[in-house]
């Protein structure tokens, strides 16, 4: 059964990332045209420095997946991994979308801003299944445990796959399309750069400054709820309002003027 105070704790720290995300403009391409432009003699630590910006701003396609997902599994090392699983998801599809954006521009893709909403509500309704999955599995209570051969006790925490099952989804999000542009500035800028690069170098940034992110909030929650258990608690509870609050992104922006 759910308890009251877990239940606040949860909506504080979906609030918190909802918040954080609407309120932040977005200014991603502008910020990565300039630094593209004046750092176009170093392009590859260019693209390396637009990432870490991806990775820090508030983004409704990692924030609130990779927090949620970390906060659900049983020490920081395990958060690392799942962050950086999510990540590698996310890099290898920019990294083929980068490699292959000629083709891309020719079949018209991210011409069409329908899409972006479609992802979100996508993504948000996978949280929300995923969350409801592990919710039901284990009553709320204390998370569950086995033994493995050697005696070690582990927690319930979602499988690599389904995270990068969700990594992938989430990559063709509006990130989709910045990915795009930046790919189409680089070859503006040096047509012989090996295009793959900008996909790549984009999502190694953005994964170690979503890890500085996964860090700090893990670090800074279980410190305050001292128990490493209603922590996994919270990032069930965590997943399942911000899927929520992805699905009504994603229908708000589907009505919203263009």
């Amino acid at each position: 059964m759910i308890k009251r105070n877990e239940l606040y704790l949860a909506l504080v720290i979906s609030s918190a990332i909802a918040i954080a995300i609407l309120s932040m403009p977005d200014i991603l391409e502008p910020i990565a045209e300039s630094i593209i432009s004046k750092l176009a003699p170093v392009l590859p630590l260019a693209l390396f420095i637009v990432g870490i910006i991806h990775g820090l701003k508030p983004d409704e396609h990692t924030w609130p997946i990779t927090i949620s997902y970390a906060l659900m599994q049983k020490n920081l090392f395990d958060a690392i991994k799942s962050t950086t699983v999510f990540a590698l998801a996310l890099t290898t599809i920019w990294t083929g979308l980068s490699a292959f954006v000629g083709q891309a521009v020719n079949l018209g893709l991210g011409s069409n801003p329908m899409e972006d909403p479609i992802v979100d509500t996508i993504v948000g309704l996978t949280m929300i299944a995923v969350a409801f999955v592990y919710i039901l599995k284990s009553g709320m209570k204390s998370p569950s445990t086995v033994k493995d051969e050697v005696g070690v006790t582990r927690k319930e925490a979602p499988d690599y796959k389904l995270i990068w099952i969700h990594g992938t989804a989430a990559a063709f999000g509006g990130d989709f399309f910045v990915v795009l542009i930046i790919s189409l500035s680089v070859i503006a800028l040096f047509p012989s750069f090996p295009t793959f690069l900008a996909g790549l170098l984009f999502g190694v940034g953005s994964w170690l400054s979503q890890l500085t992110v996964v860090i700090l909030a893990y670090k800074g929650l279980i410190k305050s709820v001292k128990s490493p258990e209603l922590l996994v608690r919270e990032g069930r509870l965590s997943l399942l309002f911000l899927g929520i609050f992805m699905i009504g992104l994603g229908i708000f922006s589907f009505f919203s003027p263009s």
